[in-house]
């Protein structure tokens, strides 16, 4: 197995291949398109985002999330133009690899307060990166049945609040759970915010805990046997 280091901001990679794991930035991948004409076939990763931020009241993140859609229109038509069979994998929250934003911000809050505010019982559908990675690995082969985009959840629905509690008991704590009305959430991150606290939570995170971030993944089931394993953080 031949291993190579490259900053793929710079430069996309000098060197043959028939497949391509994209996990990074899709910008890459189609780049990396352009460089590899034996390519034969793509697995890469997006995110479920698309089906949720399209109206995000942050500017930024409609921004982004726009963004990510037109790569994936972009990746999907070289693709079809290359004659390269893309499999684009778009699972919800991903948790247990080594960056681990969403649970880790809890788990920090955790540690540090007696209690844990919350405003919302919206459903969360986590998806464990060793399942994602075996998965990934399934798709490797020439099968037609992996192509395409997908949908993934995780192996088990919860809400906010039972999420927060599971997070917490992960890290040897039994938080308190208070609900907060959502205006007095956004008042007290904005006094966070003041004193230069909290400063990569926004507000529109806030309101997301309202919102139901489930996706229906019964076609990744059926036809390509996912089957991801309950929230365990």
């Amino acid at each position: 197995m031949l291993w190579l280091e490259q900053d793929l901001d710079h430069a996309p990679v000098s060197l043959e291949a028939n497949v391509i794991i994209s996990t990074g930035p899709l910008i890459h991948a189609i780049k990396q398109l352009d460089h590899s004409p034996k390519l034969g076939r793509v697995v890469a990763i997006s995110s479920a985002s698309t089906e949720f931020k399209t109206q995000s009241d942050d500017k930024k993140e409609r921004q982004l999330i726009e963004g990510l859609i037109e790569q994936e229109q972009a990746l999907e038509e070289r693709c079809k133009k290359g004659g390269v069979a893309l499999t684009l994998l778009k699972p919800t929250m991903i948790y247990g690899g080594e960056q681990n934003a969403n649970v880790d911000r809890i788990g920090s809050l955790a540690d540090r307060l007696p209690c844990l505010p919350y405003c919302g019982r919206g459903l969360r559908h986590p998806v464990h990166a060793d399942d994602l990675a075996k998965l990934i690995i399934s798709c490797l082969g020439p099968s037609e049945r992996s192509k395409g985009p997908w949908l993934l959840g995780g192996g088990e629905v919860l809400d906010y609040p039972a999420m927060l509690v599971r997070i917490s008991s992960a890290r040897g704590k039994m938080s308190r759970l208070i609900r907060l009305p959502a205006w007095l959430m956004k008042l007290l991150l904005a006094m966070a915010h003041a004193a230069h606290r909290l400063t990569d939570v926004t507000p529109v995170m806030l309101q997301r805990q309202t919102m139901d971030l489930v996706v229906d993944d019964s076609p990744a089931r059926e036809r390509l046997g996912w089957r991801p394993r309950p929230f365990r953080p």
